[in-house]
Formats: C-alpha cells, structure tokens, sequence
C-alpha cells in the first residue's frame, strides 16, 4: 500500500521551512480539561500571535487527546495550524533497565511516526539513542539537563535534526521556542511503524 505523500508547503515555487514547535503538552496547559473548542482557540491564537506554523502535541503517556485537538483544529480551524498528534513516553536504556530516556513519539501528514529525543541529561545524565530521528538541544524547561556541545556531538555522528522546543506546559509559553524545517525533512526521516495510533487516527 502506498503511504500517502507529505504536503510540501510552496511560496514563489519555492519548498519553505516551516516554523515548528515539536514539543508541547496542550491537555496539561488547560489544566487537564477535555479538549474543547475553546481551548483549541486559543492555542491556535497563541501560535499566530508567535508566527509558528505547526505543532506537535506531546502529552505524557496518553495519546487520545492529541488526536481528538487535532480534529477539532483541523475542523475548526482550516489551514491556520499544523498539528501533529502524538505522546511522550519513557523508555528503559537496553543496556541498564534503571536508566530512562524520555520521547516524542508524533504522527506525519505521511502517515509516519517521528521520534524525538527529549531534554536530553533528563531523566538520565546518560544518552542511549534508539530509532529516533532528532534530539533536543534547547528544551525552555529543561536547558540546565541539556551538556549542548555533547548533543552537537551525538547528533553530528547520528545524523540527526537538531531541535529546539518550548515543552510548553501553559499555552503562553507555546512557540517561545522553535525550528524552522521543510515538513518534507521530517517525513523523509520519519519512521514506518504499522499499527501506531490505531484506534485514534
């Protein structure tokens, strides 16, 4: 079956960089609400008030809720945001149970999953790399955890998109942190992982 195609974003037949803040938590910021109309609102007002084209919502374990504000988003809202429904999850490192890494794991206009290496040095000051496609080098929340030359370093050897984020847990702090990229660099190196998100998609 053919996956579908990433939309390319085109000004003056030109492929643009898209402003993208890939790190960010909109359940939580309502204070755990529903999602609603409302909120979505105001999440979309605050991303034009800081110019950002899309975001990934990243809540902590629960994924129902990204796809549910994207719905209401993309109905509502038309054209006016991208949003990428996901999770951040924690993983145990394959060589020590006891050490974690944080994820965010988030869904494609491709049909792809993109994994993102969170605040990396937080929760383990050890960075083990499995299947992701960027870390963090500029986390608003967690910059003190960051040692940013060593993930320079990491994602240099990797290959890896360097990402800078707000992990906005209030929705005034949602775009105070950002990347500017082609969509398509993010689907081309995005992951196949049949059956992630069945059930919400």
């Amino acid at each position: 079956m053919t996956e579908p195609a990433c939309p390319q974003v085109i000004y003056s037949e030109e492929t643009v960089k898209l402003r993208l803040d890939l790190h960010t938590h909109i359940w939580e910021a309502s204070g755990f609400q529903e999602p609603n109309l409302d909120w979505a609102a105001k999440v979309v007002e605050q991303c034009k008030e800081r110019g950002i084209d899309g975001i990934a919502i990243t809540e902590h374990k629960i994924l129902d809720h990204s796809f549910t504000y994207k719905r209401i988003i993309e109905e509502h809202f038309p054209g006016q945001l991208l949003v990428f429904p996901g999770w951040e999850i924690e993983e145990h490192f394959s060589t020590n149970y006891f050490q974690t890494r944080e994820v965010g794991e988030f869904l494609l206009p491709n049909g792809r999953v993109f994994r993102n290496y969170c605040h990396p040095g937080h929760p383990s000051r050890v960075i083990e790399l499995d299947r992701v496609q960027s870390i963090e080098i500029d986390n608003r929340l967690h910059n003190w955890h960051i040692d940013k030359k060593k993930v320079e370093e990491i994602a240099q050897e990797h290959g890896l998109l360097l990402t800078k984020v707000s992990d906005a847990h209030n929705v005034e702090d949602i775009g105070k942190n950002y990347i500017e990229v082609e969509l398509e660099d993010l689907c081309t190196r995005a992951l196949h992982l049949p059956g992630w998100g069945n059930g919400f998609r």
